[in-house]
């Protein structure tokens, strides 16, 4: 069945709206999108999302009541992101406008990738329509996808296996094309290819200072004391591994990464039976060209249910590498082919990060939805509160108890 919204939780929220939010901003679009438009009867906007779902943005649910030249009524929705209003969070934004990257990767890039598909006789969407409104501030401005049927999972409880091949196979079609992209119409524009892990400040902010309170409360796992050195030693590598993930080697497979492939930023479109239909992604905000096993580690560590974590890894690893050849070959990528030898090569090159994704992204992934969790709690969190709760969280210690052997196994805490 499909997961069930939380739009109860939604509607009570409080959150700012920006001024200029006003009808006038979209009246050009809704001229563009209504036929027959006459005039913009009312607005109003509210959560998007229930509390501590998002920390990047902030998300508003925007819906427009549209009067008709036939006197019929029709109300339109939208989705809005709207930056915080954050000094700390303004500063990064005027480093590296995400929303101006969104909006691009929309515009852009996304298109170029499903035409890739059109062309060869394959109907494969990406994502939500984009469009573009006279703003006065940083915006994205998308389709609202639930009236279609799309939501996302509970978190909390992870992807089951079915779920999680959708996301895989989808993965498998965007690196694919993306990596055909390169190869037909040369590099990608360099806002596209940075990701978040250029920025040390955002690294040591989100990485290190979360390892270190990671650290600091890992005497609530089980059986911890096995892992101790190996944790010490894995954690004072993390702008190495970091590194090495920006600096691929020209013989790996390399493609364009969504950069934050975890659950709340995928939905799943679902038939009246409850049956997956279609996978969507969502926040195109930091994609990064480098190794796909960026992608993977981030999604397989942070967002699968606890039973298949690890004890399907591998499988899942094999099926995306066949969805990958798959469409590498439907679209004629003409490089030698990546076998699966060489994605798992890949793997244990970068295993160090399938470290940090369960030490840090699982960590915000698995903690109970909490009002004031945003961006400033992310970077800042001055008294360490709040990133405390995410280790003491019992949900993410019975996750991390699975995989801290796992990962001293594979290497990847050396």
């Amino acid at each position: 069945m499909p997961p069930q919204t939380k739009d109860e939780d939604v509607s009570e929220r409080q959150v700012a709206i920006p001024d200029w939010v006003v009808p006038k901003a979209f009246e050009d679009l809704l001229k563009r999108k209504v036929k027959d438009y006459r005039k913009t009867k009312s607005l109003r906007a509210k959560a998007g999302v229930a509390a501590g779902e998002n920390y990047a943005t902030i998300m508003l649910r925007i819906e427009l009541d549209v009067d008709k030249e036939d006197n019929t009524q029709t109300t339109e929705a939208f989705m809005l992101k709207t930056p915080h209003q954050s000094e700390q969070y303004r500063k990064i934004i005027e480093k590296t406008d995400i929303f101006d990257v969104e909006r691009g990767m929309y515009l852009e890039v996304v298109p170029e990738l499903e035409q890739l598909y059109r062309d060869v006789g394959l109907e494969v969407k990406f994502g939500a329509e984009l469009y573009e409104i006279e703003a006065s501030d940083y915006y994205v401005l998308l389709e609202d996808l639930r009236p279609r049927g799309f939501r996302n999972i509970d978190r909390l409880e992870g992807m089951d296996q079915a779920h999680t091949e959708c996301v895989l196979k989808k993965f498998a079609q965007w690196h694919a094309a993306s990596a055909v992209r390169f190869e037909t119409k040369g590099p990608y524009q360099e806002k596209y290819t940075k990701g978040f892990l250029k920025n040390e400040e955002i690294v040591d902010a989100f990485c290190n200072r979360s390892i270190k309170v990671f650290l600091d409360n890992v005497h609530l796992c089980k059986d911890v004391e096995s892992y101790l050195n190996d944790l010490r030693i894995v954690s004072g590598k993390t702008f190495d591994i970091v590194d090495q993930l920006n600096n691929p080697s020209p013989d790996e497979f390399i493609a364009l990464n969504h950069g934050d492939g975890w659950a709340n930023n995928i939905m799943f479109q679902y038939n009246t039976k409850g049956e997956i239909q279609d996978t969507y992604f969502v926040d195109l905000q930091v994609p990064k060209w480098g190794s796909v096993t960026q992608d993977l580690y981030y999604f397989l560590m942070s967002s699968t249910s606890l039973d298949i974590k690890t004890s399907k890894f591998d499988y899942f690893i094999w099926f995306y590498h066949s969805e990958l050849v798959k469409h590498l070959k439907l679209l004629g990528y003409s490089k030698t082919l990546p076998t699966l030898r060489s994605i798992h090569d890949a793997l244990n090159k970068y295993s160090g990060w399938a470290f940090i994704c369960a030490a840090t992204i699982m960590a915000y992934v698995l903690l109970d939805p909490t009002d004031g969790a945003d961006f400033d709690k992310v970077l800042g969190d001055e008294d360490g509160t709040f990133k405390k709760s995410l280790y003491t969280n019992p949900r993410f210690r019975k996750h991390m108890e699975v995989l801290l052997p796992w990962l001293q196994q594979r290497g990847a805490m050396e």
